[in-house]
């Protein structure tokens, strides 16, 4: 099975523009310990490989005080003569150019998500951030404006295919979707296709460090975000000068542990869903046994034609119900929807559906998510991993293990999940919350754990991702990456 499913890498997208206070209140305010020492020592690398000459980006106005520019990258850096890509990025400047301490890179994840719109959107941390920060926001190689994938004519036909297939009719139509997503990507991308990955994302970050012309920059990754940091970190420690990693991929994570803890944490949550809409007289659908009673009713006259018409199959009501887990603030919503679908009107169901597939463009996410993961490459294979998945949660554990099918016909993994230590950089600083289904806060605790210099911060919060969410944490991040301060061990926002 696919190392990280679906699920966990689409929810940076979801989470609220950060904080903008300076001071943000916080139930459980993080200490510190003492600054630590920033070098600005020309950085050398643990990686043999060959990196263009950096050529200083031409920066213009784009508009709203931003600026935008392009980095030029190879498609394999194997061949760094060979042919091209064109990255987009985009530099919010520090508000106060006096006390302006250097560049802060940011990704939000995805995998497929846009740096740049994120940075324009207003992503800063807080205000003291973006006051000593250029606040920069990078396209990854194939997403938004850095030379994109071409392909996903196909998409709209394989997620309308029953992901969790229940006859034989069903699988070979979702096999053969699946199959017409791989080849209009493959023949659309060509040879650029097995080098969308992040092990070669990595090495577009210090491309765009050595651009900036800055000996070390500082780095905020956000879900997957965080594996493009960590990469970074482990082939070029002497560049960071400062990290934050939050909603955390784990890069040793593989085969079904990691997807069995995924799919525990979504049934959780759903239980937590449900018990919410017990206790809230407002919940439409508490008289009739709850959320998860509805969900089921739902979903078994779906599956028998009820909803068609309006563009709602299986999958879409698994959608519906995967896009409440990423915060409480989607509950309620569930509950309309769930009680619209008993009364007929699937329209509640198909919205929370879209909002689920809209988050990222599927064939970015489905292809660099495909090169990052140990996955089957042949479809019995894949069938198994599924039926196994769907044995610890027959709700979603097929769909979230075949919404990845099209990897079957796809490149195997670029990437060997390893541990990594990241030996030589500064203190990164790690931040976990503990009501994360997307990636477990296990998976937080490993990775500080693992770093050479890891330090962890424990948010307890539901939702995927605490910047933005937790003003202690947006606290702890500003005074990190301003001052080098780390909380003390322990530290807990409440």
């Amino acid at each position: 099975m696919a190392r990280t499913l679906a699920l966990v890498v689409l929810g940076a997208v979801l989470a609220g523009a950060c904080s903008s206070s300076d001071d943000p209140a916080s139930t459980s305010s993080p200490s510190s310990s003492a600054p630590a020492t920033s070098t600005t020592a020309a950085p050398t690398t643990t990686t043999t490989v060959e990196l263009p000459l950096p050529v200083p980006i031409t920066w213009e106005p784009c508009g709203g005080g931003f600026e935008c520019g392009r980095v030029t990258v190879p498609v394999d850096y194997a061949r760094p003569s060979g042919p091209t890509l064109e990255l987009a990025v985009l530099r919010r400047p520090a508000g106060d150019p006096a006390q302006r301490i250097g560049s802060l890179i940011m990704n939000p994840g995805g995998p497929g998500s846009s740096g740049v719109r994120r940075v324009r959107r207003g992503f800063v941390v807080s205000d003291e951030v973006a006051r000593r920060f250029d606040v920069i926001g990078f396209d990854p190689r194939g997403v938004g404006d850095s030379t994109p994938i071409s392909c996903g004519a196909s998409v709209p036909a394989f997620r309308a295919a029953d992901l969790g297939p229940d006859s034989p009719e069903e699988q070979a139509a979702l096999e053969g979707a699946a199959a017409a997503v791989a080849a209009e990507c493959a023949a659309t991308e060509g040879e650029r296709l097995a080098h969308l990955g992040t092990v070669e994302a990595a090495h577009d970050v210090e491309v765009i460090r050595r651009s900036l012309g800055e000996a070390q920059v500082s780095f905020v990754g956000l879900s997957y975000g965080t594996f493009i940091g960590l990469l970074w970190a482990e082939a070029y420690p002497a560049s960071v000068r400062a990290m934050v990693l939050d909603g955390v991929v784990d890069p040793a994570a593989e085969g079904e542990s990691t997807s069995d803890d995924q799919l525990a944490g979504v049934e959780g949550i759903l239980k937590d869903v449900d018990a919410a809409c017990t206790a809230d007289p407002a919940c439409p659908v508490a008289a009739s046994g709850g959320v998860l009673a509805a969900y089921d009713e739902v979903a078994r006259r779906v599956e028998a034609g009820a909803g068609a018409q309006e563009g709602v199959g299986p999958t879409q009501v698994a959608y519906a119900a995967l896009y409440s887990t990423y915060g409480s603030e989607h509950w309620p919503r569930l509950w309309e929807a769930l009680a619209q679908a008993l009364d007929g009107d699937h329209s509640g169901v198909a919205s929370m559906a879209a909002s689920f597939t809209g988050l990222v463009p599927y064939a970015p996410f489905a292809l660099i998510t495909c090169l990052d993961t140990t996955h089957a490459t042949d479809l019995r294979s894949w069938r198994e991993d599924a039926a196994r998945a769907a044995e610890t949660s027959p709700r979603f554990g097929a769909v979230l293990a075949n919404e990845l099918l099209p990897c079957a016909s796809w490149p195997r993994s670029r990437f060997v999940p390893h541990d990594v230590v990241a030996r030589g950089t500064p203190a990164i600083l790690v931040v976990g919350s503990t009501g994360d289904v997307a990636t477990p806060y296990d998976h937080a605790r490993r990775v500080a754990r693992t770093l050479d210099d890891g330090v962890l911060l424990t948010v307890d919060i539901d939702g995927h991702v605490a910047l933005g969410d937790s003003p202690c944490a947006d606290a702890a991040a500003t005074r990190y990456l301003v001052d080098l301060a780390v909380p003390a061990p322990g530290t807990r926002c409440e």
